[in-house]
């Protein structure tokens, strides 16, 4: 009589909704639960064990931090001399720059872009044409990697050869030309799946082009970049590093949006008191203690002054 009722309800319209809402609460509950499991936290955000860090507290601090630019920072050599003698060797090729705030038709790159702008790409353009690379790696790829073919296929010849890690290459590859794409090596995986080996293919006055998740972690790129490559790669490789900020603290605008990155704070600890690297150009450094010479020499890179660092392996 029981399994006579329920086969009865189980056709009714109001009943078959019924079951069928049921079906789907319990499968937004797994859902849910599988979310908990993934993005879970031992302590909530602002608290003192939690990388992220509590805006009230940095309220307090807030003069502290970000009005306070000191010109020496203990344990690291900023190597002030020979970055201002290097920017006045970049001055001859900032004024055969190839390059406008709009797509040219000839060119992939341009400066009115939303992820790599005026003084980091001039920068990028001046420090290839500087080191004249056979070979450059770059880790995080768009629009930086249109200058760079540019600057390739203009003063090279197409003879440096480019190879670029990008896990998600869908803008890399809406950006280039066709015919690149046979002339160069895309490899669509994350860094740390990169066996080490690849970067022994870098030598003295290579570049190593660093954009990265910015963020320190378990398994991050930013771990396998400071405790294996640049531990393995040779000496006198060129080291890039996107959206490194001076005195190593990210901008104002950036902490108080909730942007909590933290690959300044352990690249400033990877350069203190280290005798095998040495800053070679430090965009955001200059700028601010050398403004007047960048407006006069170089005026382009202050209308957007990024925020890129150049180390080299010694």
């Amino acid at each position: 009589m029981e399994s006579l009722f329920s086969n009865i309800f189980q056709r009714t319209p109001i009943f078959k909704k019924q079951l069928l809402q049921i079906e789907e609460l319990k499968i937004e509950l797994e859902h849910l639960k599988r979310d908990k499991n993934t993005y879970m936290t031992w302590v909530p955000p602002g608290h003192y064990y939690s990388p992220i860090p509590s805006l009230e507290e940095i309220k307090l601090k807030d003069k502290e931090i970000f009005d306070n630019i000191p010109r020496e920072l203990p344990g690291i050599n900023l190597n002030e001399s020979a970055q201002v003698d290097l920017f006045h060797q970049f001055q001859q090729y900032y004024h055969e720059l190839p390059f406008s705030d709009h797509k040219k038709e000839e060119l992939r790159y341009f400066f009115e872009n939303p992820a790599y702008s005026y003084s980091d790409a001039i920068i990028l353009y001046c420090m290839i044409r500087y080191a004249q690379p056979k070979k450059i790696i770059e880790v995080g790829s768009g629009y930086s990697s249109c200058l760079t073919l540019d600057v390739n296929e203009l003063y090279f010849h197409e003879k440096i050869s480019c190879t670029f890690i990008e896990p998600y290459p869908e803008l890399l590859l809406s950006l280039i030309k066709d015919s690149d794409k046979e002339k160069i090596e895309i490899i669509p995986s994350k860094l740390q799946d990169i066996e080490l080996e690849k970067f022994s293919e870098l030598a003295a006055g290579d570049i190593l082009f660093i954009d990265s998740t910015h963020v320190s972690k378990f398994n991050s790129d930013v771990n396998y970049i400071l405790f294996k490559i640049l531990p393995y790669i040779n000496s006198g490789v060129y080291i890039h590093f996107h959206d490194i900020f001076y005195p190593f603290e990210y901008p104002k605008g950036w902490i108080y949006e909730g942007r909590a990155w933290n690959e300044d704070y352990i690249l400033r600890a990877f350069l203190a008191y280290n005798d095998s690297f040495k800053i070679v150009f430090f965009n955001t450094f200059l700028e601010y203690f050398y403004k007047d010479m960048f407006i006069s020499k170089m005026p382009l890179c202050m209308k957007n002054i990024g925020g890129s660092l150049w180390i080299q392996k010694l």
